[in-house]
């Protein structure tokens, strides 16, 4: 049974997140490094059974999941806007769409110093199998086998679990959602 990111045991705790920065890559970066033959190649961490890691919507480790990945998407698109793969765009064809309806690429970096961590990385946020899902990836010259350093997948997950699952607030009659 996969394990709640906030009990896992190797997880960082919230106030190391803190010194986390996540800033949207724009379709017009995408784009280009596609068009400059570049791939991005991702781990995606949900898949992986070494760490066997979620990240639930829920308030608290243990309770009720009352969110989703709709919710998640909501919150996403009210922070960073839409998301910026082409491929994910709303009104395209979906037929090719078997787990993810969308995605998000940012680049997380540190403000602060941080043992073991890069001073920056890019991850993937999208929905995965009705969860959400998270994923460390690398920009490339060819598809290739890409595995994230494990303290790297797991804080992303921490932070995509963090920022999913904190109500924002609509403009819509000012309540939080």
């Amino acid at each position: 049974m996969p394990t709640d990111v906030r009990t896992h045991p190797d997880a960082p705790d919230l106030e190391k997140l803190q010194n986390l920065v996540l800033e949207p890559i724009p379709q017009s970066e995408i784009r280009r490094r596609r068009e400059n033959g570049e791939v991005l190649v991702e781990d995606v961490i949900n898949e992986r059974e070494d760490l066997d890691v979620r990240a639930p919507m829920s308030e608290e480790p243990g309770e009720p999941v009352d969110g989703d990945v709709g919710t998640a998407l909501y919150r996403l698109v009210q922070l960073f806007g839409t998301p910026p793969f082409p491929e994910y765009a709303a009104g395209e064809d979906i037929s090719d769409r078997n787990e993810t309806t969308y995605k998000y690429l940012f680049r997380a970096s540190l403000e602060d110093d941080v043992d073991d961590l890069p001073d920056e990385w890019l991850m993937t946020l999208c929905d995965w199998r009705l969860e959400v899902g998270v994923g460390i990836c690398e920009w490339r010259d060819e598809e290739s086998e890409f595995t994230a350093d494990e303290k790297v997948a797991l804080t992303s997950m921490a932070l995509a679990q963090n920022v999913t699952t904190e109500p924002v607030e609509c403009d819509y009659k000012g309540i939080w959602y």
